[in-house]
């Protein structure tokens, strides 16, 4: 298969496993003249009685390590991979052969990163920067993402630069943030993968869908890791946050049925570690030597808010007229439910009821963990709306069998779909998922701080 087509690993898988700090390689150039306190440089614009603000920093060699609004933060900074960036990789090497804008794997969780920024430009609405990223993997190292072994590199920054404009308000859609990156490579390649755009977020934006801008059609999606030839979204379970990404350029022709990609890590271990991610990539045959554009556009607000961003960025890109947006879409709030007599019910559900074994835990099995459970409804056979939110069952024995989650992925085991959950609004048992890495990441239960961790709204198990 061209290497055009083949979906690849994350870039950056090596970073899910909690970062080792590391020596800093490079300071920023001596012309670099930071305008804030602690090397930083932020813009900000207004939106729905908040500001939405973006931070670009020292640490991170001028990559986006912040961006708020309504008082959340979208950004998972953790160590030098996270954030949101650029990368690219070449030839087949994968991690390496990976240039990447905040730094490499050895930077850790440190305050330096080996890329050299060499400028930094800010406006009322823009930041530029300009970039000698650095290679990711060191010389002569090799990782599980290496599929051809060491990288041909001799040092720990590539000669390829990237310059980056971030633009406030594009196109006239106020929670609309452009985002051009241009690669400057060093050398032609056969083969080369930009990852012009990706955001690694906290984990508490473990709700995924999809977004057909010309249509306004929205559907939830499964944590993947995947591709798509439309947008994606990534939001809280309730739709009061979320983000989106968009670009008028994909799919390309060569690959046509990717382009956006989500990745789910929120139950990694560790302080910090876990984390949700989406990209905007593109893929090329014979790079020449010399200058590579792309332009992803970034949406942020609830996530109703960022659905009608991406319909009004498309229309005001492609000179058309925003796609009506469904009446009642999806979380934030919630869809109304359907009429109980349009539901078919799913998989009978229940809660574990003993203390010190299963209390609160939501499972399939009447008999979880050998202890007590009480039976508190079902699922639907299929969603009436499209608020309604996709649950899964465990099937690793020993592990997690029987244990509803939201995540197919769950523990990175086994999973079986058993239906969806009904949106708010519908009669029923209340459920809630948790949202706290290392403790209770992905379970559904009836206590919205089971294991007295964070949870966060899922829907309802109909009677």
């Amino acid at each position: 298969m061209p290497a055009s087509t083949r979906l690849p690993r994350p870039v950056h898988a090596a970073l899910l496993l909690a970062g080792l700090t590391g020596a800093a390689q490079a300071e920023d150039a001596p012309s670099i003249a930071w305008p804030e306190p602690g090397g930083r440089a932020t813009i900000s614009r207004a939106f729905n009685g908040s500001p939405i603000t973006v931070g670009v920093s020292s640490r991170t060699g001028g990559a986006i390590d912040s961006l708020t609004w309504g008082g959340t933060q979208f950004i998972n900074a953790h160590d030098h991979g996270r954030e949101l960036q650029s990368a690219s990789s070449y030839d087949g090497y994968g991690e390496c052969l990976n240039p990447t804008e905040a730094g490499s794997d050895s930077d850790g969780t440190g305050p330096r990163s080996t890329t050299l920024l060499t400028e930094l430009k800010r406006g009322p609405d823009t930041l530029q920067t300009r970039s000698q990223m650095a290679y990711w993997i060191e010389p002569g190292r090799v990782t599980g993402s290496c599929p051809k072994g060491p990288g041909p590199h001799a040092g720990p920054r590539s000669d390829d630069v990237l310059a980056k404009t971030v633009t406030l308000g594009a196109a006239g859609v106020a929670n609309a943030i452009a985002y051009r990156a241009t690669y400057i490579t060093a050398q032609a390649h056969e083969s080369a993968t930009f990852e012009a755009a990706t955001a690694y977020m906290p984990p508490d934006f473990t709700a995924f869908w999809n977004l057909d801008p010309a249509t306004g059609r929205s559907e939830p999606l499964s944590a993947g890791p995947g591709e798509q030839a439309v947008p994606v979204i990534l939001a809280t379970p309730d739709g009061a946050r979320a983000m989106g990404v968009y670009s008028p350029a994909l799919p390309q022709p060569t690959v046509p049925n990717a382009g956006y990609g989500r990745f789910d890590f929120s139950t990694l271990p560790g302080s910090g570690n876990a984390t949700v991610k989406w990209n905007c990539v593109f893929r090329e045959n014979n790079v020449p030597a010399g200058a590579h554009s792309y332009t992803c556009y970034v949406v942020v607000g609830t996530l109703q808010d960022v659905r009608a961003g991406l319909v009004a960025l498309r229309a005001a890109l492609t000179g058309g007229h925003p796609a009506p947006l469904p009446a009642n879409p999806a979380p934030a709030p919630r869809a109304a439910a359907a009429p109980p007599a349009a539901r078919v019910r799913g998989v009978a559900l229940y809660v574990g009821t003993q203390q010190g074994c299963n209390a609160g835990e939501v499972t399939i099995d009447p008999g979880y963990k050998g202890c007590a459970t009480a039976p508190i409804g079902a699922t639907l056979a299929q969603p009436s709306s499209p608020a309604d939110a996709p649950v899964y069952a465990g099937t690793a024995a020993g592990l997690d069998a029987g244990l509803v989650t939201n995540n197919p992925h769950h523990l990175d085991s086994g999973t079986r779909p058993i239906g969806y959950l009904a949106a708010a609004g519908a009669g029923g048992t209340p459920l809630y998922v948790g949202q706290q890495g290392g403790c209770n990441a992905g379970v559904v239960s009836t206590n919205p701080a089971h294991l007295n961790c964070r949870g966060a709204p899922l829907g309802i198990a109909v009677r």
